[in-house]
């Protein structure tokens, strides 16, 4: 189950995983799980650091206490924002808090079925998550996995990115 909401400029999505928290821990962390499911990151991964997402945002680590929260900018298209997450533990499960700020909330609904929207895409790569976590997902790289997925499995794709799109777009009336 996902939470939303949006208030005063900060998106923030919320999951629950049935995995524990050291484990989603470094699944966002460690480069050869956080390829898996997401995207390749390079650079220094450590406070003060920056890092670099192929094809998308940079920035710096501007903390971290493991396993329970990592605070990075987020730099992309000459903006700065911030994103946060926090893992709580939760029985034999983790509740992880991704908060992104400041957002304007037009960049939260998707712009067009091929153009996601911040709502979408955070999303998509939170479920890409779960399923990683599950062990569900294909062996290799996501960008690898998801360049060679039929036309049935991006249609799919694309209809859930729309749906969350939908959800975002009411949290935000």
């Amino acid at each position: 189950m996902t939470d939303r909401s949006y208030e005063d400029g900060k998106l923030v999505v919320r999951r629950h995983y049935k995995a524990d928290r050291e484990d989603v821990w470094d699944a966002i962390t460690t480069p050869e799980r956080l390829v898996r499911w997401f995207l390749p990151i390079s650079g220094d991964l450590r406070v003060g650091g920056r890092y670099q997402l192929e094809g998308n945002a940079g920035g710096e680590v501007v903390r971290c206490d493991r396993p329970r929260e990592i605070g990075l900018t987020w730099e992309m298209g000459g903006g700065i924002t911030e994103v946060v997450v926090r893992l709580e533990e939760d029985g034999d499960s983790t509740v992880l808090t991704l908060s992104h700020s400041p957002v304007p909330g037009e960049l939260i609904p998707n712009a067009s079925p091929a153009v996601w929207g911040l709502g979408a895409g955070w999303e998509m790569g939170l479920g890409a998550l779960e399923q990683f976590l599950a062990g569900d997902l294909p062996e290799g790289a996501a960008k690898d996995w998801v360049a060679t997925a039929s036309p049935e499995d991006l249609a799919a794709a694309g209809a859930r990115a729309q749906q969350i799109s939908d959800a975002w777009t009411e949290v935000l009336r």
